[in-house]
C-alpha cells in the first residue's frame, strides 16, 4: 500500500531533517580536523547539491507523463545489500582485486567486471521484477534537451574547478592520443560508474525509497546520503584517503567525509531520476561529469605512461 500523502510529507520533512543534520555534524567533526577549512564543502554544498540540482529541476519541468514508482517495496532487503556491499565490495573486495591483479588494463577490466557483477546483475536479479512500464516522462529529444546543458554545466565546473586539466597537461598526451582517448574514456565512465552507480543507487534505492515512503523528496535525500555513506568504507579501509591529505583517517573521518564531500553528488541525479525514470540520460551523463577527472589516469592505465 501506498502511503498517503499527509505521510509522504511527513517522510520528506523527517529525510530533510536527517540530512541537515548528518551534515551539520560532518562538517563539525571536519573543521575540527588540524588546517581544516569548511570552504571546499561548502562550495561543493552551493554548486553540486544546490545549483546543479536547481538546473536539473528547471530542465524536467511539465514532463507529458508525471512518473510514479510503482510496485512492492523490498527496501529491507535493498539496504541489507547495499551494507553487504559496501563493506565486502567496496571496502575489501578492491583491496583484494589490486593485489590478485596489479597490472593495468587487466587490473581495470577485472574491476570493471565486479563491479558490473555487484552493482547491476545481482540487484538485478535479487531486487527487480518484469513489470508494465509506465509512459516515458520525456522523449528522446527532450533528453538530448536535457543532457547537452547539464553535461556543459558538470565539464565547465570541472575545467575550472577540478584538478583534471592540470594532471592532463603534466602527462602532456599527444594529439593523436587524445583523439582516441576522450571517446574511449568518456564510454568506460559510462560503464564502469555511470552504469554501475546509477543503477544500482537510483533505479534500484532510489526507487525502492520512492515506494516505502510515496516522496520523492525523501528518496532523493535518503539516497543522495547513502550515496556518501557507502563510499566510507573504503575511505577507511583502502586508503583512499591518502587522495585527501589525510594519512591516518579514522571511521568518524571515514563517515563525516562521505557525508559532506560525496553525497551531494547524488541529488541532481537524484533529481533526474525522479523527474525522468531514465538511465539512457543519467548513465551516460555521469561518464560525462567523470570525464575531465579521469582522464590522465585512463590514458596511463591504457598506455602505460608515467
Amino acid at each position: 500500500m501506498q502511503p498517503s500523502p499527509a505521510a509522504a510529507r511527513r517522510h520528506a520533512a523527517i529525510a530533510l531533517a536527517v540530512a541537515a543534520s548528518a551534515y551539520l555534524g560532518s562538517l563539525y567533526v571536519l573543521q575540527r580536523l588540524p588546517g581544516a577549512s569548511l570552504a571546499d564543502p561548502l562550495f561543493l554544498l552551493g554548486v553540486i547539491g544546490l545549483a546543479f540540482p536547481a538546473l536539473a529541476w528547471a530542465l524536467t519541468r511539465k514532463p507529458r507523463h508525471p512518473p510514479r514508482a510503482q510496485g512492492r517495496s523490498r527496501l529491507p532487503g535493498v539496504l541489507i545489500y547495499l551494507a553487504v556491499f559496501s563493506l565486502l565490495i567496496l571496502g575489501w573486495g578492491f583491496s583484494a582485486l589490486n593485489e590478485a591483479v596489479p597490472e593495468d588494463p587487466a587490473q581495470s577490466l577485472a574491476k570493471l567486471a565486479l563491479k558490473l557483477l555487484t552493482m547491476v546483475l545481482l540487484p538485478a536479479w535479487l531486487f527487480l521484477r518484469l513489470r508494465e512500464r509506465d509512459p516515458a516522462p520525456f522523449g528522446a529529444r527532450r533528453l538530448w534537451l536535457v543532457f547537452m546543458p547539464m553535461s556543459l554545466a558538470y565539464l565547465a565546473m570541472q575545467a575550472v574547478f577540478g584538478r583534471g586539466l592540470m594532471s592532463l597537461s603534466q602527462l602532456a598526451p599527444a594529439a593523436i592520443t587524445l583523439l582516441w582517448a576522450i571517446p574511449l574514456c568518456w564510454v568506460w565512465q559510462t560503464l564502469e560508474a555511470g552504469l554501475c552507480e546509477e543503477f544500482l543507487f537510483r533505479r534500484v534505492l532510489q526507487e525502492q525509497l520512492a515506494l516505502a515512503t510515496g516522496s520523492q523528496v525523501a528518496a532523493v535525500a535518503w539516497a543522495s546520503l547513502l550515496f556518501g555513506l557507502a563510499h566510507a568504507p573504503g575511505l577507511y579501509l583502502r586508503g583512499a584517503s591518502l587522495l585527501e591529505g589525510v594519512a591516518e583517517p579514522t571511521p568518524g573521518w571515514a563517515v563525516a567525509y562521505s557525508i559532506a564531500m560525496i553525497a551531494p553528488a547524488g541529488v541532481a541525479f537524484g533529481v533526474l531520476w525522479a523527474r525522468t525514470r531514465s538511465l539512457w540520460l543519467i548513465v551516460p551523463l555521469h561518464g560525462m561529469v567523470d570525464l575531465i577527472p579521469q582522464l590522465a589516469p585512463f590514458i596511463r592505465e591504457w598506455t602505460g605512461a608515467a
